[in-house]
């Protein structure tokens, strides 16, 4: 148990540590390379990054970089895992946006247990990374986080994906202990307490039953605990497993509780990125929403919701928000 929260530790400094110090690099320009972002890119990505309306299953709102000093790891990993590959694109010049793209693509790899099988591409991506870091940054700034990407896969092996073994749900959970106690008096009986009732209410959501809220225009699905979609642009749009992407428009449910969702499949998608691999293999597409007809699929037909960030004025980027892969 120890060596489980040790290995998950040292994977929250990793996302935290590397992402963070990237950033402050390309923006101060102190990681080894000449330049540094001019005052207009720095506003320009800031205002994208804020521009992204994330879906309700990430609960932190992103700042700019602007603000990067005060970031969470949990906006560092927002970032890395879902906004920084669009936001950074003709932004950093091609040979820093490739390079990013290496530790995006196994960091993604790992993150699920769906790309199990594309765990060895991770590694190579990885060793890959470190060797190219050296070559642009300067062996000098070769730190023990950047060291210790080349034992990531092996970590994920062991253990299960980023996901399951982050530090994450530990640092939140600090804050929902602190909440429990009301009072200065009998700290460790309030928290008791609260964990009690809270093991009751968990008990009652294993009984958990999809459900259908519609108020007005709005309409939204509980497909299972943590995992919401809705005719909100935002929270919208999935992929179905015969490999529709889909934008919900309406959904219905019967007397037994079946959720029918009605949408309508995306007509024009292709690759946002074609290196180190085709994005379509981590079903990361770019598209215009060209939506078709509608059609009707039922909640056991998705296959994973996507996080839509927007690319240009007219496109969009749809990536899967990791922990929802029917797989996982």
């Amino acid at each position: 148990m120890i060596q489980d929260f040790v290995v998950a530790d040292q994977l929250h400094l990793l996302e935290l540590g590397i992402m963070k110090r990237l950033l402050t690099g390309w923006r101060d320009g102190n990681l080894g390379f000449a330049g540094k972002m001019s005052a207009y890119q720095i506003q320009h990505l800031s205002a994208m990054i804020e521009s992204v309306k994330l879906p309700k299953e990430v609960h932190r709102k992103m700042r700019g970089i602007d603000c990067l000093a005060f970031w969470k790891g949990t906006e560092c990993r927002t970032f890395l895992n879902y906004v920084g590959i669009v936001v950074l694109k003709g932004v950093l010049n091609e040979t820093l946006y490739k390079h990013f793209l290496l530790l995006f693509t196994a960091v993604t790899i790992c993150s699920s247990d769906f790309h199990a099988n594309l765990r060895p591409t991770a590694q190579g991506l990885f060793e890959k990374f470190i060797q190219e870091f050296m070559i642009i940054y300067g062996e000098q700034y070769i730190t023990s986080n950047i060291h210790n990407l080349e034992h990531i896969v092996g970590d994920v092996d062991r253990f299960g994906s980023l996901n399951t073994i982050s530090a994450y749900p530990f640092e939140s959970y600090l804050s929902q202990i602190k909440n429990f106690v009301r009072q200065g008096n009998n700290c460790l009986e309030q928290v008791v307490n609260r964990l009690l009732e809270k093991n009751e209410q968990l008990k009652q959501k294993k009984n958990f039953t999809p459900k259908v809220t519609r108020r007005g225009s709005f309409v939204q699905c509980e497909i299972k605990n943590g995992l919401l979609i809705s005719n909100t642009f935002k929270d919208s749009c999935f992929l179905a497993k015969n490999l529709d992407i889909v934008q919900m428009t309406d959904a219905t449910i019967d007397i037994f509780n079946n959720i029918t969702i009605h949408g309508s499949p995306v007509s024009n998608f292709c690759n946002f990125f074609d290196f180190p691999i085709p994005s379509s293999k981590l079903y990361i597409f770019l598209t215009n929403l060209c939506i078709s007809s509608r059609k009707a699929y039922t909640i056991n037909e998705m296959f994973c919701k996507f996080v839509v960030v927007p690319y240009t004025r007219n496109n969009v980027v749809l990536l899967p928000l990791l922990h929802t892969f029917c797989a996982d």
